[in-house]
């Protein structure tokens, strides 16, 4: 019976926390999606393409549109050429953002009820310390990523994707020309931001709940 309630209790936290990690992500995705029109025309990408600033967001958005809504459509972009090599890995990358879309949609409500039930039930103190724990781990890959954004940007390609369709050639694929290093140390620099922000604001509101300080 030990063992079982063991099982249980880790399952839960596994909820909780794929539901924060999920949502982050997705978090950062909308923000970063929202926030290309002012980094591209800040590093003057369309003029270095030699279009206009609304044909790149044309091309932008219909790469975004084409990551994250479900269905089999295939990506074009009329002002990009692109690579077998590149729109396979375009299409690994809808695949993880749907997965983390899913796993969003499937763990938040069950990790909003054990949230309310355990603060209904008076046991707010079981999030004080997994918290406590959990804000270090954003902040250890975040200095790390800032000693050198290039390498952890390559360890984080070759964790997540079997294959090397990720390193784009530009003349194959010139979109990685839009896609700057710049734009993508700004995603990952939203998702430790949201993931610490909601790390604090549990641990804060428990700490509150419990009159600790």
């Amino acid at each position: 019976m030990g063992s079982l309630n063991g099982v249980k209790k880790t399952g839960n936290w596994l909820v909780f926390y794929l539901s924060i990690v999920s949502g982050s992500i997705l978090a950062a995705i909308v923000i970063g999606w929202l926030s290309y029109d002012l980094v591209s025309r800040q590093l003057h990408l369309a003029a270095q393409m030699q279009m206009s600033q609304a044909t790149l967001m044309h091309e932008f958005n219909r790469l975004m549109r084409y990551l994250v809504l479900p269905g089999g459509q295939s990506l074009v972009l009329p002002h990009f050429k692109m690579s077998a090599n590149g729109l396979a890995h375009f299409k690994e990358v809808k695949h993880l953002f749907l997965l983390t879309a899913v796993i969003f949609l499937v763990t938040i409500v069950p990790a909003l009820r054990g949230w309310r039930r355990d603060f209904k039930s008076g046991r707010q103190w079981r999030y004080i310390r997994p918290m406590q724990v959990a804000l270090v781990m954003p902040i250890v890959i975040g200095l790390i990523a800032s000693v050198s954004f290039d390498r952890f940007f390559v360890l984080f390609h070759e964790l997540l994707f079997r294959n090397l369709d990720w390193q784009f050639d530009p003349l194959l694929d010139p979109i990685i020309l839009v896609l700057p290093e710049q734009y993508f140390m700004l995603c990952f620099i939203c998702f430790f931001v949201i993931l610490e922000g909601l790390f604090l604001i549990i641990l804060w509101r428990a700490k509150k709940s419990l009159k600790i300080y």
